[in-house]
């Protein structure tokens, strides 16, 4: 006997008439009446939740049709099927009419343009039109946090891809590229016929070679003006996120990589430290020897960047106006992303390929160890907080701002759990077990910043635990940042644990303070607070897959790590890394589930995490 697919009961009545899971999302878009769930905005289709009886198919199709006298009426004599479909185009016309532009919609002619923004050198195709519409809805916006239409995503597409072709070009191959691998993982997981949607990924291959290519005539320039080096700076960042997510991996990021070093080593830091004096060493410059070293990926072409292309700060443009510029930009907030971007590196890398090659998080570091040279960690925080009022200016709302002071305490608390990490990682790179001495063991100056930033940090985490959701009244996202940062901040005692525990177990003379967090309670909290994020917005699984991989290799309970295991699984619609990262935790879970610390050890010497 046949069995036809399950219906969805609770999902919207565009999947249920689909006949597919609907992930219920419900994502509010500006202007429509009704939420929109991730699964019709990939399939560009119109998600509605009111209207009309789901249609059924016949159960007779081979019966014959009614006769006159048997056809059901409206009590004002029209037949009712055809009330319906009135009813439901005047519907569609009256939310279209009124409603932000969709993926599903397509607006044509001037109406259409004039929706749209877009470098007056790109000519934009119905399928870009669909790609900026599907923007807001997309993984760049879910992994930097703050909502549309205030992201800082949204500012980079409505402020400088406007008169910038290079980031235009790579706002469209990222969202090209996602909606790609949308596809592709609803027709692997439906098993429904191919789409043929290889169109989708020559398009954004087609546009990340447009943006290469404008990049390349920018950098032919001196990168002087605060607004060009902010410009640089997100086609940077852009591309190191197009590599990682839709890329071959850390040999194509380097390049990437490197351009962002040097505009931090020449332009940014002396800029925003409000110093004349310019500090660079010599293995970071950038020559046209060095871009073109090392395995370059097949996938997709590279940027060679010339040496003179980035001129250093000279003492006539490290102003105080300079500086002023370059803090009332969106650099500093870039960078601050950056940074996290490489604490750990452990999940981007798979055993023997190439390692990043840089050390940029090391150079902010050395700030806080007297380093006068370098711009501090806490500044650098500093500025990026205050940031996003000066770069949006005037039109930024009161509402904005009240969001930014709610969440800030809890980024404040993602910001040390970041910092607290890459100290772990350099330190279990270092092997100091076998050299400790002294009174205070570097584990326990470790554990006691771990446990200075809980005390500080204690009503994030009550409050984290306390509510049994992350909804909350209105369109803010207290909530959710706390849950976020909570779980950020319990994965930092699991990756201590899973780095250190078989080297202090080694070495019991070893001065260790028995406050730390035990390995099952911080497993269980990470956890618990990962499965009421998810079952509030499960997209934003995509902000906490490093903490459910820690989590999932640490865990013992067999439910919870098919749990883990099915929810990195999922994160494969957003992009190839993600589907990477799944794999490796399955080969993690299937081989080596009695000594998940031995291999956990392997593994981060191998990548040089």
């Amino acid at each position: 006997m046949h069995r036809g697919k399950t219906r969805s009961k609770t999902g919207c009545r565009t999947c249920r008439i689909r006949k597919v899971k609907c992930d219920e999302e419900k994502n509010s878009v500006q202007g429509q009446d009704e939420p929109q769930c991730r699964r019709c905005t990939s399939a560009r289709l119109r998600c509605e939740w009111k209207g009309g009886p789901i249609p059924r198919n016949s159960t007779s199709a081979s019966s014959p049709s009614p006769s006159g006298n048997e056809k059901q009426h409206h009590p004002d004599g029209a037949d009712l099927s055809t009330l319906v479909r009135k009813r439901q185009l005047a519907q569609q016309a009256a939310s279209s009419s009124k409603a932000a532009l969709l993926p599903s919609q397509r607006l044509s002619g001037a109406n259409h343009d004039q929706s749209i923004q877009a470098a007056n050198s790109l000519t934009l195709s119905a399928f870009d039109r669909d790609c900026l519409s599907y923007l807001q809805n997309s993984t760049l916006v879910i992994l930097l946090g703050k909502r549309w239409p205030w992201s800082i995503v949204s500012y980079a597409y409505n402020k400088i891809a406007v008169k910038e072709p290079m980031v235009m070009s790579m706002i469209l191959a990222s969202t090209a590229r996602e909606i790609h691998r949308s596809q592709l993982y609803d027709e692997e997981t439906f098993s429904s016929s191919p789409s043929k949607n290889d169109s989708c990924e020559l398009d954004g291959r087609m546009h990340y070679g447009r943006a290469l290519s404008s990049l390349r005539h920018a950098l032919k320039q001196d990168v002087k003006s605060p607004q060009k080096m902010e410009a640089v700076f997100i086609t940077l960042w852009l591309m190191m996120d197009y590599e990682n997510r839709f890329g071959s991996g850390a040999a194509a990021i380097n390049i990437h990589i490197r351009g962002i070093e040097t505009l931090v080593h020449n332009h940014i830091v002396p800029l925003l430290q409000g110093s004349t004096a310019s500090h660079i060493s010599s293995a970071s410059a950038i020559t046209s020897d060095e871009a073109g070293t090392g395995p370059q990926p097949q996938t997709t072409p590279q940027l060679s960047i010339p040496g003179a292309a980035l001129t250093r700060v000279s003492k006539d443009r490290g102003s105080q106006d300079s500086l002023e510029e370059l803090r009332c930009t969106s650099v500093p907030l870039f960078l601050l992303w950056t940074l996290y971007f490489f604490t750990p590196v452990a999940l981007f890398l798979e055993p023997d390929t190439t390692q990043f090659e840089t050390n940029i998080y090391q150079f902010f570091i050395n700030a806080e160890n007297g380093n006068t040279e370098h711009l501090s960690l806490p500044e650098l925080y500093r500025i990026c907080r205050r940031s996003p009022a000066r770069f949006w200016g005037e039109n930024y709302p009161m509402s904005a701002q009240l969001d930014d002071i709610e969440n800030l305490s809890s980024l404040t608390l993602y910001h040390h759990s970041h910092i607290v990490q890459f100290k772990i990682t350099e330190l279990f790179k270092q092997g100091v077990a076998d050299g400790v001495s002294g009174a205070i063991s570097p584990y326990q100056e470790l554990i006691d910043e771990i446990n200075t930033i809980s005390l500080e940090y204690d009503t994030v985490l009550k409050t984290a635990k306390m509510f049994p959701s992350c909804e909350t009244p209105g369109d803010r996202r207290v909530l959710e940042t706390v849950n976020w940062s909570a779980i950020t901040f319990y994965s930092t005692f699991v990756f201590f644990h899973l780095c250190f525990q078989s080297i202090l177990n080694r070495h019991p003379s070893t001065q260790v303070d028995d406050n730390l967090m035990s390995l099952p309670d911080a497993v269980s909290q990470v956890l618990e607070l990962s499965l009421k994020l998810h079952r509030s917005r499960p997209h934003l699984m995509v902000r906490i897959t490093w903490p459910l991989f820690l989590a999932g290799i640490a865990t013992s309970d067999q439910i919870y790590q098919d749990w883990v295991a099915i929810r990195l699984r999922e994160l494969g619609r957003f992009g190839e890394n993600f589907t990477r990262i799944s794999e490796r935790f399955d080969e993690l879970i299937r081989g080596s589930s009695t000594e998940p610390f031995a291999y956990w050890d392997i593994q981060l010497e191998v990548t040089g995490a």
